[in-house]
């Protein structure tokens, strides 16, 4: 169910990859992987971190001011301290408004996070999650379990798994104890269940994003082929003109007359600069297509059809000039058509390695 409250306004987003936040962290950088956090989960928002000491108590004024947050220790010190806390004013600007840009949010959290780069991902990631929700003005914004759930959807789910447990070993003579502290709100089953319901969700729209994909991949070709089709056009035709003593079968020359009218492969030409626009868009649009919202959805849709209709333009007037091309390639002589074919070949082969 809370799954449910949150794709509608959230939607769902493929895993982003963990290591480049993992690296800002060890390098000591974490300003910038906080705000590279941020920006992952859609907030444009300006973070000011600061650090609470190691072995803060609950009411040290250089701890943290509230005991009303996040429960859990990421030092693997039980549920008595704090992590993280984030200050999140009642008049943050809404989701997506130009306001939010550049908002400044403070975030205190723990000196020992910096130790485990994976903890302090998933701590950051849960925090600014809060940020999320109450931008939104989510009727769930208060519930920490929901805000487990967001980036868990927005891509986090590999870095959560890889910071959400804390493992330390003691040994004291022969005897090793083994404790274990799990960051967050989730129960292990709970978690586990979140990622199986954002796979079933992803699978439809990423099957879908490669359809598109295939389909402009299949337009590359189309258009090549068109484009080759118009190059032969004129070449035979202006090898015809260059050539006025050769004998016209009777039955070609009224549509080679019909050739030479003005304007005649205008609508080839159209063509050929509409499609290549067209995929263009399509390429920029898919490329960056990683989250799946209702709005993103319906236009993965509207593109998927539209290229389709696109590709259908083509292929008719592909047929017409390969139609063209028969009349004039009847009329041409043997060792012209080989090195027109020769020469087509090579092209074909120089864009597929341009491509690849």
């Amino acid at each position: 169910m809370a799954i449910d409250e949150l794709v509608g306004s959230l939607g769902v987003k493929e895993d982003v990859w963990c290591n480049d936040l993992y690296k800002l962290v060890v390098k000591r950088e974490p300003e910038k992987c906080v705000q590279e956090i941020a920006g992952r989960l859609g907030l444009p928002i300006r973070i000011s971190l600061s650090y609470a000491p190691r072995h803060f108590k609950a009411g040290d004024t250089s701890g943290f001011q509230s005991t009303a947050l996040s429960e859990t220790d990421c030092a693997g010190h039980g549920k008595d301290g704090i992590t993280a806390q984030v200050s999140i004013p009642d008049s943050v600007p809404l989701f997506g408004s130009p306001s939010l840009v550049g908002y400044p949010i403070n975030v205190r959290i723990s000196e020992n996070c910096l130790d485990r780069p994976e903890i302090f991902v998933t701590v950051m990631a849960h925090e600014l999650s809060h940020v999320v929700l109450k931008s939104l003005a989510h009727p769930k914004k208060d519930s920490e379990l929901h805000t487990d759930l967001v980036p868990i959807l927005l891509g986090f789910r590999d870095c959560v798994r890889m910071g959400r447990k804390n493992v330390q070993h003691t040994t004291v003579g022969n005897k090793t104890t083994t404790r274990t502290t799990t960051i967050g709100y989730l129960t292990d089953p709970q978690f586990e269940f979140a990622c199986s319901e954002v796979t079933r969700l992803l699978q439809p729209h990423e099957h879908d994003k490669q359809h598109l994909l295939e389909l402009t991949k299949s337009l590359h070709r189309k258009i090549h082929n068109h484009t080759e089709g118009l190059r032969s056009f004129r070449e035979y035709l202006n090898y015809l003109d260059a050539h006025l003593t050769r004998k016209i079968r009777e039955r070609d020359a009224g549509p080679i007359v019909q050739f030479h009218a003005s304007g005649y492969t205008q609508d080839w030409e159209t063509e050929t600069k509409k499609a290549k626009l067209h995929l263009d868009s399509t390429e920029r649009f898919v490329s960056g297509l990683i989250h799946y919202t209702a709005g993103t959805v319906k236009q993965l849709g509207n593109q998927t059809r539209s290229l389709r209709l696109t590709s259908q333009k083509l292929d008719r007037a592909t047929e017409e000039i390969d139609r063209d091309v028969k009349v004039l390639r009847r009329n041409v002589g043997l060792m012209f058509r080989l090195r027109s074919w020769m020469d087509g070949r090579r092209r074909g082969r120089s864009l597929n390695l341009k491509r690849s």
